[in-house]
């Protein structure tokens, strides 16, 4: 997806009080809806900031033991800060984690730099995990999302116009429709998916 589509996709969300309410309750279905929406920001934090593929699950899973246990702590303070923004520090600190045991571990093993690399990596964490990035994450979740709520030819002609980007009138005639009919589709496919994104975290 590219930059022009992202922008015309993205509203600013504001956080969802019964979602909150629910991961709070740690009830399975919001709960499966954060980690859902979530846990791929959270992966790909990890593996931009150095950390392997297998050992970015697992950190990924503490990363959400962590916010089980501090969701009360931050449904109390939300005021004072975004959920992305919590939850990148959460994510900082159990890299930061990983690393240590890693550094340790290397240094048992008669490693001299263990400890070098692993301040290095620490210093960039402020860049490579940055709630900034959560958007384009949260946005292809969400349009992955909505697909199956739409007949398949509204679905087509709100690709191929709003991220394709092709012309109306070229859509039409692609999938045997009028020019309103793909305008509508559009419109139609990004209501929802602004309805979707205003129940996100921000």
């Amino acid at each position: 997806m590219n930059a022009h589509s992202s922008t015309e996709f993205t509203e600013h969300p504001t956080l969802s009080t019964s979602w909150l309410e629910g991961v709070h309750r740690l009830d399975p279905e919001s709960w499966s809806r954060l980690v859902g929406a979530f846990g791929p920001i959270v992966y790909q934090w990890c593996r931009v900031s150095g950390i392997g593929a297998s050992d970015a699950s697992d950190v990924v899973q503490d990363v959400f033991i962590s916010v089980a246990r501090g969701i009360g702590g931050f449904e109390r303070q939300k005021e004072t800060g975004s959920f992305r923004s919590w939850l990148a520090t959460i994510t900082r600190n159990r890299i930061r984690d990983h690393f240590r045991r890693v550094a340790k571990r290397e240094a048992a093993e008669g490693g001299t730099d263990a400890w070098q690399r692993m301040q290095q990596q620490v210093d960039e964490l402020d860049s490579t995990v940055d709630p900034a990035t959560a958007d384009r994450f949260l946005l292809r979740h969400v349009i992955a999302s909505v697909q199956g709520e739409f007949e398949p030819k509204t679905w087509q002609a709100f690709w191929r116009s709003t991220v394709d980007l092709w012309p109306a009138s070229g859509v039409a005639q692609e999938l045997g429709i009028s020019v309103a009919s793909v305008y509508q589709a559009k419109s139609r496919v990004l209501r929802r998916v602004r309805q979707r994104m205003a129940e996100m975290p921000d």
